[in-house]
């Protein structure tokens, strides 16, 4: 399936913030209950994942500004975008999401063979220049 039935917007979301399934999961879990705090465990339970898994998307999501933590034993985290286009980015892309599944997924997974195609070609590059073609 192309990467066209993704509209841009939700494509450029993804590739700045989501590298992974398990990832985008940790944030749509959170935005189907906003005003819920979710601790690690919550989060490992709901998903299925090991807790040091959903530790790390926790963190990174945080991070990217998606989500907000409040430090406490244990710590707990909610669904709240620091930008209004944040939020309409996660909106959008939950629409597609549930519509396309498959495409986002497909997507996702597409990123790393561009870096690997990316650093193919650095190499490629290097040894035309050694070989004196470049």
């Amino acid at each position: 399936m192309s990467d066209a039935v993704i509209p841009p917007r939700v494509q450029r979301f993804i590739a700045t913030h989501i590298d992974s399934i398990e990832k985008l999961e940790v944030l749509l879990l959170l935005r189907a209950r906003p005003d819920r705090e979710w601790t690690v465990q919550d989060v490992s339970q709901e998903l299925r994942i090991t807790e040091a898994s959903a530790a790390a998307r926790l963190t990174d999501l945080t991070a990217r500004r998606l989500l907000v933590d409040r430090a406490g034993s244990p710590t707990t985290y909610r669904f709240s975008p620091a930008s209004s286009e944040d939020a309409q980015d996660v909106s959008d892309l939950q629409s597609t999401y549930s519509l396309r599944r498959v495409s986002v997924i497909s997507f996702i997974f597409s990123k790393p063979l561009d870096k690997v195609r990316g650093f193919a070609d650095a190499f490629r590059l290097k040894r035309d220049k050694d070989e004196g073609n470049g």
